[in-house]
């Protein structure tokens, strides 16, 4: 193909869910997190995937998300873990979509709306310091709730900063505070559903957190870096040469001449660039695998092009497939580092004009 794709496999996804619930203690909810189009894998298939497996509750980050999944017939329950406006909020309960109450106003706001049975979950902080209520306003908060009939509080949950690091006592502690808090308002309000904290890494390094919730997003689509066999990648980005060309010792490669040939070489040329998330920073230090062999990335990447270093390759011809990564090989989270960045940032930059092929 004279293009960028990416083959997601679903069966891979599977794989993935049942390594996560054996993981996951028994009677443990999967809470899938398929914002920013599933981490770049394509919400609505991946939604309707995990609705085949039984996985009937899923997380975005905000009501456009929700309501693409949702308007794709989508039934299992939806949760928007980001911002909101009021507006959203009145229309997300118009829907049946749960939505995060992360600050008190928001609190006070669906308090005086004339709307039956409002179902949401709140979100506290214990030391991220991005969304949440305040530790100091819980007790406010479950007065409000109970003294209204209307406001159904399904969940509570809170979010973990460091649960890559196997060692953090910065994640044991707020494990120990979100146990008082849960127990706060079990105390208070007693028919609570959900109580969550585990993201992927916390699932795996963390098993106290578990709970009766779990939040894995990274962990679905087999890009966790900590070590489990059972955990495979769900995309394998490809692409194949347009383009052979043989030059020079002396000559240059790309925009700004950063790569001068030192020798002979055979480069070819791939369509994709930037534009389609392959990122700029992987400029003469990223890895591609043609033939099962690494090819060096010479030059900068270009927004639509990519040139690569062809000359260990055995008789390399145009439309030899490439592989950007999700193999062995070459993974979501080398390339990452290659990048100095994070494997979230790899996927979901992963552009629309990029084929998604779903096997």
């Amino acid at each position: 193909m004279s293009f960028a794709y990416a083959e997601i496999k679903l069966d891979n996804l599977e794989r993935n869910v049942e390594a996560i619930k054996d993981i996951l203690q028994d009677g443990v909810e999967i809470l899938a997190v398929v914002k920013a189009n599933a981490y770049g894998h394509g919400s609505i298939e991946v939604s309707k995937k995990l609705s085949v497996l039984n996985i009937n509750n899923l997380a975005v980050a905000t009501y456009e998300e929700a309501m693409e999944i949702k308007s794709a017939g989508v039934k299992s329950n939806i949760l928007i873990l980001g911002s909101i406006t009021n507006e959203e909020i009145i229309s997300s309960i118009d829907k049946n979509i749960l939505f995060t109450i992360y600050d008190i106003s928001q609190l006070y706001f669906i308090d005086s709306l004339n709307l039956d049975s409002i179902s949401f979950h709140l979100k506290i902080d214990t030391g991220m310091n991005r969304l949440g209520i305040y530790r100091e306003q819980i007790i406010e908060s479950i007065s409000i709730i109970n003294k209204n009939p209307n406001l159904s509080l399904k969940g509570i949950y809170t979010h973990f900063p460091e649960s890559n690091l196997v060692d953090s006592k910065f994640t044991e502690s707020q494990i120990d505070e979100f146990d008082k808090i849960i127990m706060s308002f079990k105390n208070a309000i007693p028919n609570i559903d959900f109580f969550h904290i585990s993201n992927s890494t916390g699932i795996i390094n963390f098993p106290k957190s578990h709970l009766n919730m779990a939040r894995p997003g990274l962990a679905l689509y087999g890009l966790v870096t900590e070590e489990n066999s059972e955990i495979i990648p769900v995309m394998e980005l490809k692409t194949s040469i347009v383009k052979i060309r043989n030059i020079k010792k002396g000559d240059s490669v790309s925009y700004g001449r950063t790569f001068i040939a030192k020798e002979e070489m055979i480069i070819g040329v791939i369509p994709i660039g930037y534009a389609d998330g392959l990122p700029r920073a992987l400029s003469n230090k990223g890895k591609v695998t043609c033939k099962d062999k690494n090819c060096d990335i010479l030059g900068r990447v270009c927004m639509d092009l990519t040139i690569i270093n062809l000359s260990e390759i055995d008789n390399p011809r145009v439309g030899d497939e490439v592989i950007i990564f999700g193999t062995e090989k070459i993974n979501a989270n080398q390339v990452a580092d290659l990048a100095d960045t994070i494997p979230y940032e790899i996927v979901c930059g992963i552009s629309k004009r990029v084929k998604r092929i779903y096997k």
